[in-house]
């Protein structure tokens, strides 16, 4: 596993690029990707860290590999986005079928809920089964409003029991926020809605299976997902000599067709820009752009999440990961990656991640490691029960990692894409388009965005 470093490289002052990516994440490497393969080759990407990757980042400790952006796997429902992404990796990876529980009352159930209802005790499954149909009918006569948010939307769908018992707790747990304040935009593609016949096949005992498109995975053998990175870099044919490192964006500005990048180191000049960075805390780089309209930027919000690795002596239960929806555990979800890849971790041993969402940053700064750290060894005994020792324990943290999709964030970007596109701004990636993506619907826009900017060069060449 090579976490290698960058060369910064050698640019005149008076050059002008027709890229340049802000950002150095899968969003912004991907671009850089495509256009490079699309012959576009004189760009720049800027990445404000010392390592590229975003979220996307591994850390190698005593012999245990941790993923310490959090639990990411490659996956897909669209088989030629499947197949490119797993090019970067060139069979470097182990295919999976998922093995994934929610801890209910101390059941391992079946994930999704709806499809490991067999799991539960007779009296709740009743209770799920009789409010999922029960709501199924009075939606199919029309007696029910259509819901107009998240929390609506989950109870028209699968019912109170399910809601109270499963979804409601845990989307609580981890958004820290009113679910009567998230908008349906969030639900598409993200929240499983089952056929009701195969929740009845579930509650019955029969095997079914939700959110197909994840059922089966596919994860890196070396170097943890940072590896689908180094792929990208080292298998696009002079990208890695075209990103920055440890530049941070201060500013950008349009001088007639030219864009002026400032960092604070120096000044790019572009044709054109690839936004990548969170939007969220670039109300000051963005203001050349957008004037007033730059400090609507505030008004978005994130959830910052804790990830926690532990390096455990022993062996954990087989499932990949496991999601906690009580208050006893203190994370939402806990990753054994050792199950993904053996060699995550030291014979015999494991390596987990675990997941921990704040309600805001204050809090995230005031909790100290050694808390995160018991806390999580407390509760990973769940799913680690033959745990004998903790041989590697570290925090990594991070200020935007969930995007919240309330009423404001809609407002916020209908008012500022417009203007920051008719500029020469495209905004993209999870933070940069202020959209909760996957690495696949990463991908997919970055193949849309590349054809976007290369139109607009073609028109501003004119």
């Amino acid at each position: 596993m090579r976490f290698q470093r960058y060369s910064a490289i050698a640019l005149r002052s008076d050059e002008v690029r027709d890229v340049c990516i802000v950002g150095g994440g899968l969003a912004g490497l991907t671009t850089a990707h495509l256009l490079m393969t699309s012959g576009t080759r004189n760009i720049v990407v800027i990445e404000k860290n010392n390592l590229p990757g975003g979220l996307l980042r591994s850390e190698k400790i005593d012999g245990y590999t941790f993923d310490s952006g959090g639990s990411n796997i490659i996956f897909s429902k669209n088989k030629e986005i499947l197949t490119r992404l797993l090019r970067f990796i060139e069979g470097n990876y182990f295919t999976h079928r998922r093995n994934t529980k929610i801890f209910y009352k101390g059941i391992f159930v079946k994930y999704p809920f709806e499809n490991g209802l067999h799991d539960l005790p007779p009296e709740e499954r009743y209770e799920c089964l009789r409010d999922l149909i029960l709501t199924y009918i009075r939606r199919a006569e029309g007696e029910l409003s259509p819901p107009t948010n998240f929390e609506e939307w989950i109870r028209y769908v699968f019912g109170d029991a399910i809601a109270e018992k499963y979804l409601i707790p845990y989307n609580r747990k981890i958004w820290k926020t009113d679910l009567k304040e998230i908008t349906l935009e969030w639900v598409g593609g993200r929240v499983p809605n089952p056929p009701i016949e195969d929740v009845m096949k579930a509650a019955v005992g029969l095997s079914v299976e939700g959110y197909t498109h994840q059922l089966v995975f596919h994860y890196p053998q070396n170097g943890g997902i940072y590896s689908l990175i180094e792929g990208i870099l080292h298998g696009t044919e002079g990208l890695a000599e075209r990103v920055v490192l440890g530049e941070e964006v201060l500013q950008i500005v349009k001088k007639g067709k030219i864009l002026e990048v400032i960092t604070d180191a120096r000044t790019y000049r572009c044709r054109t820009v690839v936004f990548t960075a969170p939007l969220k805390r670039s109300w000051r780089a963005l203001r050349g752009i957008l004037g007033d309209n730059a400090v609507l930027l505030n008004e978005l919000k994130s959830i910052p999440v804790a990830v926690v690795g532990l390096g455990i002596k022993g062996k954990c239960l087989p499932y990949h990961w496991v999601y906690f929806p009580d208050n006893v555990h203190i994370f939402h979800r806990a990753a054994v990656i050792s199950n993904f890849s053996p060699l995550n971790a030291p014979q015999g041993s494991s390596s987990v991640i675990a997941e921990i969402s704040f309600p805001n940053e204050e809090l995230l700064d005031a909790t100290s490691d050694n808390y995160l750290i018991e806390k999580t060894v407390e509760g990973v005994r769940t799913v680690c029960p033959s745990m004998r020792d903790v041989e590697v324990a570290k925090v990594w943290r991070w200020r935007d990692a969930y995007i919240v999709y309330d009423e404001k964030r809609r407002k916020v970007l209908d008012s500022v894409m417009p203007e920051l596109r008719d500029s020469g701004v495209f905004p993209h990636g999870r933070f940069g388009g202020w959209d909760y993506l996957n690495m696949d619907m990463v991908f997919e826009r970055s193949l849309k965005l590349v054809k976007e900017v290369l139109t607009y060069l073609n028109k501003s060449a004119v």
